[in-house]
C-alpha cells in the first residue's frame, strides 16, 4: 500500500518551516524483502554517513552453533550501535495482527541486540566495515546502543513498543525515520548521539521525525553554553551550533559540506601508509564528531576561501591561511579541529604544518587543564595544478600528551607565534 509523505509543520523562532518527510526508499526486488531491506538499512548509512563507520553481520561459532553479530553495527569512535532490522514480507489488512507482528518482532530484534552485545563483550571480534576493511572491535572499549529498525509497508496507528526489557538503552524506528536522520544529519556520529538521547524513551511508530524537530527546535531555542574564557583571543570569535540543525545538513553551503566530505573520503581512501587503520578511524571519528551545523559554513567555507587565496600566492613566497576551532565534548573529551590551506608542498612544509598543529594543541591544553583528554586533528590543503587533483590532503594527529618540552614548544612559537597570532602568514 502506498502510503503519503508526512507533513510537518514546525513554528521556529526564524518563523515556519514547512518539511515534507518522505516514505521509506523502494527496496530491490530481484532478492528476499528481508534480505533488500537489511541492506538498504546498511547504505543508507553508508551513503549519507562513512562506511567505515558501518559494520556487516558476521556470524561466530558458539559451542556447536552459531550466532550472527547483528544484521549491522554502527561504531564511530567509543559509541556503537548494534542495528537489528525486522521486515514485513507480506502484509495483512488486519490492524490486530500486524500489530502484534510488530510488537512481537520489536521484541525480537532487542532480544537478538542484547545477545550480539553480549557476545562482543565475551571477546573481541574481527568484522569487515563498509570499506572492506577488518577491524577488531573490543566490545568492552564500546558504549553500546541498539536500533531496531521495523520495514513495514502499512503501521498501524498507536504503536509504542516496549522498550523496558532491553538490558541496553535502545530504540525502535522505521526504515523511513532511519533514512530521515541519515539523509538529515549526513554523520554517523550524529545519528548515533541522537539515539543515545533519545534511547529509552518509547514513541510511537512513524512519529520519530515529530520528536527530532521538537529537539531542533528546543536545541536552537537554548542559551548557549559558555566558552572558556582562557579560550578567547583577539582574533577568536564565539560561535553556537544546534546539535540538531532544523535544514538538513549541507542544505546550505553545498559547495562547502561537498569539500569537507572529500577530505573525509581522502582521509579514508588515499594514502597515509603509515597509519594504522584502528588510528584512521579514530582520526575520521573524531571529525564526524565536529558539528553538522558547523562543517560547511565554519569549516568548509573558509577552506574555500583559504584555496582561493593560496593559490594567486606569487611563486617565490609561500602564503599560510589557517584556523583552528575547539569543537563538541563528549565527557570529558574535547575535539580540537586544526585546518587551513598551504600555496606550497615539501616535506619542510609538511614538517611545519605539524609544529602548527602540535603547538595549538599543547596551548589549547594548557589553557583548559585537561592532561591526556584533548584530541585534535590538523587537515591541510595543498592547491595542486596537473589537473589530477584540485588539491592534496595531508592530516596530522595529535592525541594527549605530547611530552613536549620548553624548547619544543618555544622553537614552534617563534615560527607561529601565539595563539593570538593572525591566521594568515607569508613567508
Amino acid at each position: 500500500m502506498d502510503v503519503a509523505p508526512i507533513t510537518l509543520i514546525v513554528d521556529t523562532e526564524a518563523g515556519v518551516l514547512v518539511r515534507e518527510i518522505p516514505n521509506a526508499s523502494p527496496l530491490r526486488d530481484d532478492i528476499a524483502r528481508g534480505v533488500a531491506a537489511e541492506e538498504a538499512t546498511h547504505d543508507a548509512a553508508a551513503l549519507w554517513g562513512l562506511p567505515d563507520f558501518v559494520y556487516d553481520a558476521q556470524i561466530r561459532r558458539v559451542g556447536v552453533g552459531s550466532r550472527e553479530i547483528g544484521d549491522c553495527l554502527l561504531l564511530v569512535g567509543g559509541l556503537g550501535v548494534v542495528v537489528q532490522v525486522k521486515s514485513r514480507n507480506v502484509s495483512t489488512s488486519d490492524e490486530e495482527k500486524e500489530r502484534r507482528w510488530i510488537e512481537k518482532k520489536a521484541a525480537q530484534g532487542l532480544d537478538q541486540a542484547n545477545g550480539t552485545i553480549r557476545q562482543l563483550k565475551r571477546a573481541p571480534a574481527s568484522m569487515t566495515n563498509g570499506r572492506n576493511r577488518t577491524v577488531e572491535i573490543d566490545g568492552n572499549a564500546v558504549r553500546w546502543l541498539i536500533a531496531v529498525v521495523i520495514d513495514h509497508p502499512d503501521v498501524p496507528a498507536g504503536i509504542i513498543p516496549d522498550l523496558g526489557k532491553s538490558q541496553s538503552e535502545a530504540v525502535v524506528v522505521l526504515r523511513g525515520d532511519w533514512e530521515f536522520l541519515f539523509e538529515q544529519l549526513k554523520s554517523t556520529y550524529a545519528v548515533a548521539r541522537y539515539f543515545e538521547r533519545v534511547a529509552g524513551e518509547p514513541m510511537e511508530l512513524g512519529q520519530e521525525p515529530i520528536r527530532y524537530f521538537k529537539l531542533a527546535n528546543a536545541d536552537h531555542e537554548a542559551s548557549p553554553e559558555p566558552v572558556h574564557p582562557k579560550l578567547l583571543t583577539p582574533n577568536s570569535r564565539q560561535l553556537s551550533s544546534p546539535l540538531l540543525p532544523l535544514l538538513p545538513a549541507a542544505s546550505e553551503d553545498r559547495m562547502a559540506h561537498l569539500l569537507v566530505r572529500s577530505i573525509f573520503e581522502d582521509i579514508a581512501t588515499h594514502g597515509l601508509t603509515q597509519v594504522s587503520e584502528t588510528m584512521r578511524l579514530r582520526v575520521l571519528a573524531e571529525l564526524d564528531r565536529f558539528p553538522v551545523s558547523d562543517r560547511g559554513a565554519e569549516v568548509g567555507r573558509y577552506l574555500l576561501e583559504a584555496l582561493g587565496a593560496v593559490v594567486k600566492a606569487p611563486s617565490t613566497t609561500t602564503e599560510w591561511r589557517l584556523r583552528s576551532a575547539v569543537g563538541s565534548t563528549e565527557g570529558e573529551r574535547v575535539a580540537h579541529l586544526c585546518f587551513g590551506a598551504c600555496s606550497k608542498f615539501s616535506d619542510l612544509h609538511l614538517e611545519r604544518f605539524s609544529w602548527w598543529v602540535q603547538l595549538r594543541h599543547s596551548e589549547i591544553q594548557q589553557v583548559m587543564a585537561l592532561g591526556a583528554t584533548l584530541n585534535t586533528v590538523g587537515v591541510l590543503l595543498t592547491p595542486r595544478t596537473d589537473g589530477e587533483r584540485p588539491w592534496d590532503t595531508t592530516m596530522v594527529a595529535a592525541f594527549g600528551d605530547l611530552g613536549l618540552t620548553k624548547r619544543d614548544l618555544s622553537a614552534y612559537r617563534s615560527f607561529w607565534g601565539n595563539r593570538s597570532s593572525p591566521g594568515k602568514v607569508i613567508e
